[in-house]
């Protein structure tokens, strides 16, 4: 009985499933089929085919007021269709698609009738079949193909064509625009079609998005985009098209269907959002002098044309000045590929090169200019000169990314490096010649032989060997210096010659009261000439120059100057390199005997010199003294700074004998200080001297010894025996203390 009852449940149970099953399979197909219904009258026009009344026009509407037209002729109208399949795309469904929606709710039949047979023409499962109805339809209404050509051109106005793009930069690579359009099939502008714009790459629109949309105007729209990086970018746009559906069924019937996207015109453009700027840069002036400012000349600007300097980005700039030697200066050091700043400089240094100076600049755009002087301290204010040492110097420049501002660093990726001893960036800086000299004779008669001992300092010590540097555009050497004997007075009339006693700097002019005796020429190097006394010039020929006449006999040193050296003259008018010739030795000619009052003192400690004067001088004669700041031995003396600078003291020589002394001085280094003592007319001619480094006038001046640190007194022997009875005390005091530790030991156990 159970196994009945539970079989006819089963029997149940299948058949319910089975149904189920069915209703599910047929679910679908009614899903799918539009219910439509008829149209009322107004919405289409009538025709007559083998006696039977057709409508060309709306034939079916839906719930949602669309319109369906057939277009399958020949076919029964049903109101429940089957599936509904999309039209493709192409221009004529866009147009028809339009013009169903744009007359979707304008009751005019004969319209109406219009985009039927716009549809039927390009749609219509069966052409033949309707070919014979059109002709119908076209006797039946005349005046519809009139409308037909007014439909289709209005539709082609405004239905979309095609979506359009173009790019535009307004800024370098960095920034630009993208031209948003969309047209109709004749290529015009037309409104209110949805559109999107995508970018693919590194850039992004003003929303910070890759994605923008829009609504088309009868005008282009622009969007502004941005690049975040560097590299291709991919535009794209899509716009809303107007599309049609084609319900099946015994008579296939087309619809407005749902806008959908389309894709328009593409475009790829290159974007940069970094730059990589450049500088260019020249020295000023290839040839300096001594104690000149250092300038150079700093000129921004980018290295190619697909980079563009962000408007108004502040970028410094670096720069190093490196002093070379002769040997140094060669061939260009270029920064390896992707070398930074601070890594080109560390290798210069290793190579031996060391910046001396330091430059900066700031920019805001390419082509701008600056002239930079060179300071002794990066972003410092005291100004570098050149050495008066010489030398060559050249420049190195860079933006160091690292030390730009957080804003510079996201457009400027690489440091930007110049080469070191660039042509353009390399100077040469002269050296400047220190001379001292003074004759032999400050006073001489008729037939004395004149000379004089000139010394010079400041030439490069190689001079005369350099050939120069045609690459650099140096010049070589100019080897040779001049020495000049000029007289003057008046050789008629000798009373006369105090007229003409030299006072101006520059060489005369020739005329009766100066000539010129001669030009002599000697090596432009470091070292003492002698000029006269039979010692032989550059030629190798021995000079003399006696003096025929009397007046004033003036030395004169110079060189014409070079790349490496400024030109140097000693001065026309200079007392130490003049001797006063008289026809008669009288009165007696004054000499200057001098003694430094201690040849040898430690730093600090005082001295001084003494001269003693033998002869006749005038009223007013008076004694000068200098003293040199302490030099190493071998070194030239009289071309350092002084202690004492022509120190004034009046003498009075009326006795024919007088002793003066000189100020005290003391030096706080040591080396040896050279003492110059000279006496001098009331009018500031030089009637006595003696060469600098005579014996006699020269103080050694030594360091301090240190003083040694006393030794502590040992201690005395009787200290040393303490330490006996210590050892003998703490040990009588151990003995006793184990004696007591017995006793108490004892004590404790007899007690027990």
């Amino acid at each position: 009985m159970t196994d009945v009852r539970f079989f006819k449940r089963a029997t149940r149970l299948g058949a319910l499933i089975v149904i189920a099953m069915l209703t599910l399979a047929i679910l679908p197909a009614q899903a799918s089929a539009a219910t439509l219904h008829a149209p009322t009258i107004g919405w289409y026009l009538q025709y007559r085919v083998n006696g039977e009344v057709l409508h060309i026009g709306v034939l079916a509407k839906d719930n949602d007021g669309n319109n369906y037209y057939c277009v399958e002729a020949g076919g029964p109208v049903s109101y429940v269709n089957g599936a509904d399949e999309r039209i493709p795309d192409s221009d004529a469904a866009r147009r028809i698609a339009w013009l169903m929606q744009r007359y979707k709710h304008d009751q005019d039949p004969a319209k109406h009738a219009a985009i039927g047979i716009l549809a039927h023409d390009h749609f219509d499962a069966n052409p033949s079949v309707w070919a014979q109805h059109k002709a119908v339809i076209v006797q039946t209404h005349p005046q519809l193909p009139t409308m037909v050509d007014g439909l289709w051109h209005e539709a082609g106005q405004h239905a979309p064509s095609q979506g359009r793009v173009s790019s535009t930069f307004t800024q370098g690579l960095r920034e630009g625009n993208i031209d948003v359009s969309v047209v109709n099939s004749s290529g015009n502008v037309i409104r209110g079609i949805e559109y999107s714009v995508t970018l693919q790459g590194p850039a992004q629109f003003e929303n910070g998005e890759s994605r923008i949309s829009g609504v088309s105007q009868d005008h282009v729209i622009k969007h502004s985009w941005k690049a975040t990086g560097d590299g291709t970018v991919n535009v794209a746009v899509d716009y809303n098209i107007m599309a049609m559906g084609r319900v099946l069924g015994p008579q296939d019937l087309a619809h407005p269907a749902t806008a959908e996207q389309a894709r328009g015109e593409a475009l790829t453009m290159t974007v940069k959002q970094s730059f990589q700027p450049s500088l260019s840069t020249t020295v000023r002036d290839v040839v300096n002098d001594a104690e000149e400012e250092v300038v150079d000349t700093v000129t921004s600007g980018v290295q190619s044309a697909e980079d563009h300097w962000v408007p108004g980005l502040e970028l410094q700039a670096y720069g190093w000045y490196f002093s070379l030697d002769r040997h140094q200066l060669g061939e260009t050091v270029e920064p390896n590929s992707g070398e930074g700043a601070q890594s080109f400089l560390e290798r210069l240094t290793r190579m031996g090169y060391r910046p001396v100076a330091y430059g900066r600049a700031s920019f805001t755009a390419p082509g701008q200019r600056v002239e930079v002087t060179a300071t002794t301290q990066q972003d410092g204010k005291q100004v570098y000169r050149a050495p008066e040492s010489g030398g060559f110097g050249t420049w190195v420049w860079a933006f160091d990314r690292e030390r730009l501002s957080e804003q510079a660093k996201q457009y400027v990726l690489k440091d930007v490096v110049s080469p070191l001893m660039e042509v353009s960036e390399t100077n040469v800086n002269r050296n400047r010649v220190k001379v001292y000299s003074s004759v032999t004779e400050h006073s001489a008669v008729v037939g004395s032989e004149l000379s004089d001992t000139i010394t010079v300092s400041g030439f490069p010590d190689d001079h005369g060997s350099f050939l120069g540097d045609a690459r650099f555009g140096f010049e070589a050497d100019n080897a040779e210096s001049q020495v000049s004997v000029w007289w003057s007075g008046d050789a008629a009339a000798p009373s006369n010659d105090a007229k003409y006693r030299p006072e101006i700097i520059e060489e005369p002019q020739e005329d009766e009261h100066h000539r010129l005796l001669g030009t002599w020429r000697y090596a432009a190097v470091n070292g003492v000439i002698r000029v006269g006394g039979g010692v032989p010039d550059l030629s190798g020929e021995p000079v003399h120059i006696v003096a025929e006449t009397p007046g004033w006999y003036v030395f004169v040193w110079k060189f014409a100057g070079d790349d490496r050296v400024m030109p140097a003259s000693s001065a026309y008018n200079d007392a130490w390199e003049r001797t006063r010739v008289v026809g008669v030795e009288s009165p007696r000619k004054p000499s200057i005997v001098t003694q430094v009052n201690r040849d040898k003192v430690f730093v600090g400690e005082p001295f001084k010199d003494t001269a003693t004067i033998t002869g006749s001088c005038d009223t007013g004669s008076y004694v000068t003294f200098s003293a040199y700041q302490p030099v190493e031995e071998g070194a030239i003396p009289g071309m350092n700074e002084k202690l004492l600078d022509e120190a004034r003291v009046d003498v009075d020589c009326t006795s024919g004998r007088a002793r003066v002394d000189s100020p005290e001085v003391q030096a706080d280094s040591p080396g040896i200080v050279y003492w110059k003592a000279t006496l001098w007319s009331s009018e500031g001619d030089v009637l006595a001297d003696h060469e600098l480094g005579v014996d006699g006038e020269q103080v050694v001046v030594d360091e301090k010894e240190q003083e040694e640190k006393e030794e502590p007194a040992p201690l005395a022997k009787t200290g040393v025996s303490l330490f006996l009875p210590l050892v003998l005390g703490l040990g009588a005091l151990g003995t006793g203390l184990a004696a007591n530790c017995l006793l108490r030991r004892r004590q404790s156990l007899k007690s027990r």
